[in-house]
């Protein structure tokens, strides 16, 4: 538990980093010099950062009318025949709500979050520059 004991304008604080029973942490602040978070830095970084590195995979859901959807994961891939957990939760979360069949294939695996984003939007374009930009329904935006 961490207790603040008085307070400091935050903008003495931005940017600078804290230590207290062995934890680091690095100060946000408002606009208005509030003091507005504290993040540790030994943190591990969250699978949907960019700065993620470890094993993501670009994936497509397939359906009825063709690939509905383009999408990366992080989330790994299931151990019985290696499909992507993420892109077959999704495939069958649409089968339950249209009652057609749709299913997920794995395009690329890459080492890191931002690799996989990069290829992930630049597939997306390329797909609707080849078959049109009303194409891949489950992709609102080019990412």
């Amino acid at each position: 538990m961490i207790a603040v004991v008085g307070v400091i304008p935050g903008d003495k604080l931005a940017g600078t980093a804290l230590s207290g029973l062995g934890i680091v942490f690095t100060l946000g602040r408002k606009s208005d010099g509030v003091l507005e978070s504290a993040a540790r830095l030994d943190a591990p970084v969250h699978k949907n950062s960019l700065e993620y590195v470890g094993e993501t995979h670009v994936y497509r859901i397939k359906g009825p009318n063709g690939t509905h959807k383009i999408g990366e994961s992080a989330q790994g891939t299931r151990v019985r025949d290696g499909a992507s957990i993420r892109g077959e939760q999704q495939a069958r979360a649409l089968q339950r709500e249209t009652g057609d069949a749709y299913e997920s294939q794995i395009r690329k695996t890459f080492p890191d979050k931002r690799s996989a984003r990069e290829y992930e939007t630049n597939l997306i374009e390329r797909f609707r520059r080849m078959f049109g930009e009303d194409t891949l329904p489950g992709n609102k935006t080019n990412r």
